[in-house]
């Protein structure tokens, strides 16, 4: 993105023969080049399989990340994740529960790979693994409230694209993870699937 219209008439009237140099490396390099970022996303969670959409509706997640870049390697992603899921009507019932409802909060080490490392749009993939945590909370009206919670492995993986917006940089991202779990919970199944999809920033 261009600079501030009054920094860049500023710039342009207190020193010319800089300012030139200056734009040139701005168009080539939009991206903050600093080997260390923040950043922060939201947006919704679908189930696929396991607890798939039969199961399970779609919820609500967010997301915070460390991203280390040295160099032309790719680049290290440390995440935390959470995401907030309610059990479909059918699935109570067959359950025998009033309500309910998912929670999963994990951290996540992944790669980041840029597909293009210049320009002002830039896909990228996510590839890494993690410790997921999943807990159920079911309330039966005869039994009370109940919870199922463990924390096992799983893998992420995904797809995004990367623009400027203005002194920060925005992302559009969407990753599969698949959780394999060693306990039924609520329900019945051997690995759990989602699709985060999201919106974020990074700083």
């Amino acid at each position: 993105m261009r600079l501030p219209i009054v920094v860049l008439a500023t710039t342009l009237a207190a020193s010319p023969l800089v300012a030139s140099p200056l734009v040139a490396q701005t168009a080539s390099e939009p991206f903050s080049t600093r080997p260390i970022r923040l950043g922060f996303a939201g947006g919704v969670v679908v189930p696929r399989s396991g607890a798939s959409a039969s199961t399970l509706r779609a919820g609500v997640q967010g997301q915070g990340f460390v991203l280390i870049q040295l160099g032309a390697l790719p680049a290290l992603r440390a995440n935390v994740d959470y995401a907030k899921l309610r059990f479909d009507e059918a699935q109570l019932q067959a359950g025998g529960a009033i309500d309910a409802d998912r929670t999963v909060l994990d951290g996540v080490l992944a790669l980041k790979l840029d597909l293009v490392r210049t320009g002002a749009i830039r896909p990228y993939l996510l590839a890494g693994v993690g410790a997921f945590n999943i807990k159920d909370q079911v309330t039966n009206a005869t039994t009370g409230a109940q919870s199922f919670s463990d924390t096992n492995l799983g893998f992420d993986g995904g797809a995004g694209v990367g623009f400027k917006l203005g002194p920060i940089s925005g992302f559009l991202e969407t990753r599969l993870q698949n959780v394999y779990t060693k306990e039924k919970g609520f329900v019945d199944t051997k690995s759990i699937q989602q699709f985060p999809v999201s919106f974020g920033i990074v700083f």
